[in-house]
């Protein structure tokens, strides 16, 4: 396999952080298209668990389980003071949509509570493919729905919301503020924070062929299995939820997006944020160079992964005036 410090432009740090994963992966990530779903999600919180050690702890940290229209939700919230009254940030988990929960997620909201001053929610939302589009993005909402009517008992505040991810997570908390728009209520949402999401563009994209090679860890072929996997066969093409770059954005709120150089996503961000400008959006992109996706993970060792989030939070300090 070939030694990721001979890749042409990336971060040293990266390439030693792409070692210590295979090391925690015995040979590597398992190969979803190949490998059975349960196996590879228990790899992948194994692999997880080095990188959420130690960080940031919260002030207090609370379990909840929401009533969501697809069933139980768990949500865990962390809060970095005692504030009360706090800006609430839904955070949606990312992993191709079929990976992934609140702990292998637990240090980047640990990490963004304490930076950004706010308090952040893990929602753990139904994996596919046992629950395919739109089951995701309907429990973003639900649980969005759930915090603001608890605002008080949870100590927060209803009318500073908002919402991010990464990778999936974000592409969901895109498609939950355009679910919002379409409601009529785009006022709910104050924020987003989207990290390297898929909006839209698929794989004819610049960056989809540059970086599609499996050293960068998402190849054609995963990409292909995770979108199969959570798309219904029979779903519209021009669903809003899913074409994000093709919709009105007038309304949505203010967004900071982060993403990683090396990613076969990368394009995507850049259009987001032409496309909330021109929608008179204001909005903050910020490209890290010589990282690869889901670099958010590796902030014990990669000193871009804690800009990335310091980042994020500095801007959700910014519009919440924390």
């Amino acid at each position: 396999m070939q030694d990721p410090h001979t890749i042409p432009g990336i971060d040293p740090q990266m390439a030693d952080a792409m070692l210590k994963g295979r090391e925690l992966t015995a040979s590597g990530p398992l190969d979803p298209t190949s490998a059975s779903i349960e196996d590879v999600r228990a790899q992948y919180l194994k692999g997880r668990a080095y990188w959420n050690e130690e960080g940031p702890q919260p002030h207090k940290i609370t379990n909840h389980t929401v009533a969501g229209p697809h069933g139980p939700i768990p949500v865990r919230f962390y809060y970095p003071t005692d504030t009360a009254n706090a800006p609430l940030i839904l955070f949606l988990h990312g992993g191709g949509y079929i990976l992934g929960g609140i702990e292998s997620h637990d240090r980047i909201c640990r990490w963004l509570a304490e930076r950004s001053g706010a308090v952040f929610a893990s929602v753990d939302y139904h994996l596919a493919p046992e629950h395919k589009f739109p089951t995701q993005i309907e429990e973003a909402v639900a649980v969005l729905d759930w915090a603001r009517e608890a605002a008080e008992e949870l100590g927060i505040d209803a009318a500073r919301v908002g919402m991010g991810g990464d990778s999936a997570g974000a592409a969901i908390a895109v498609s939950a503020a355009l679910t919002l728009k379409k409601q009529n209520r785009a006022d709910a949402l104050k924020f987003l924070l989207p990290y390297y999401g898929n909006y839209g563009l698929g794989n004819a994209c610049d960056s989809a062929q540059k970086y599609k090679d499996p050293i960068f860890g998402l190849s054609e072929p995963r990409r292909k299995f995770y979108q199969q996997s959570y798309i219904p066969a029979d779903l519209d093409p021009e669903d809003y939820r899913r074409t994000p770059l093709k919709q009105d954005l007038t309304e949505l709120p203010p967004a900071f997006l982060g993403i990683a150089e090396m990613d076969p996503l990368h394009d995507n961000s850049p259009a987001l944020s032409a496309a909330l400008s021109k929608a008179g959006i204001p909005n903050e992109l910020k490209s890290y160079s010589g990282v690869l996706h889901g670099f958010l993970h590796m902030t014990r060792s990669v000193k871009k992964s804690r800009q990335a989030l310091n980042d994020g939070g500095d801007a959700i300090r910014k519009v919440f005036s924390i």
